[in-house]
């Protein structure tokens, strides 16, 4: 049974989605980043740095205990665990660990700068403008992309659409206004959203 701590920001739900969309038991330990429970002594012994997601997987490789952080370091580890939603071919791509990797630092960076600005006593509105013209900027990057393929990696689910799909669910939740004219994004924003894997990834009530 494999422990994940983890709040519903981006990073947090990706580790969720994944872990629903594999089938994998585990436990959810919800962490009150308002309340600062990422910065108690409990939970910096198990990620030093207080970020979240992490996991505790008591079956590791060759059956040792793994504590992993960095949610796109779970989504390789889940993939890799379960033999889904990482094939052969993708594995080896650098494009689309290129494109996979903007999600995790490019796309997410900008849109947690957005967040934490917004939360901001006085909040700067160019700054927040600037920043969520960039979003828009990458997210039409995607949408060109999406063009030509079904999904964020390829034209197969992979972890790059569990890794991509909260970032956009959170644009959309509090900035709709950074995600306007990407048809292509929204096409696949709806089919993702549909799954079940995904629908009690999004949901900290379960685990």
């Amino acid at each position: 049974m494999i422990d994940l701590y983890a709040a519903p920001t981006s990073n947090g739900l990706r580790a969720k989605i994944m872990l629903d969309e594999t089938g994998l038991d585990y436990t959810l330990h919800p962490v009150n980043l308002l309340e600062g429970a990422n910065k108690s002594e409990e939970y910096l012994a198990l990620n030093p740095m207080g970020l979240i997601p992490t996991i505790i997987d008591p079956d590791g490789p060759d059956g040792t205990p793994m504590t992993l952080t960095q949610s796109m370091t779970i989504l390789t580890y889940l993939a890799t665990k379960t033999g889904k939603f990482m094939p052969d071919h993708l594995a080896t791509d650098m494009i689309f660990w290129r494109n996979t990797m903007s999600i995790a630092t490019d796309m997410t960076g900008v849109l947690m700068a957005i967040l934490t600005i917004g939360r901001m006593e006085n909040p700067h509105q160019p700054t927040v403008d600037d920043f969520g013209a960039r979003f828009n900027r990458y997210l039409k990057y995607w949408n060109g992309l999406m063009a030509d393929q079904k999904y964020a990696g390829a034209d197969e689910i992979s972890i790059a659409d569990f890794a991509f799909y909260p970032v956009v669910y959170r644009a959309k939740a509090v900035v709709p206004q950074f995600t306007v004219e990407c048809p292509n994004i929204d096409r696949w924003y709806e089919e993702i959203g549909a799954r079940s894997g995904v629908q009690k990834g999004l949901d900290f009530s379960q685990g």
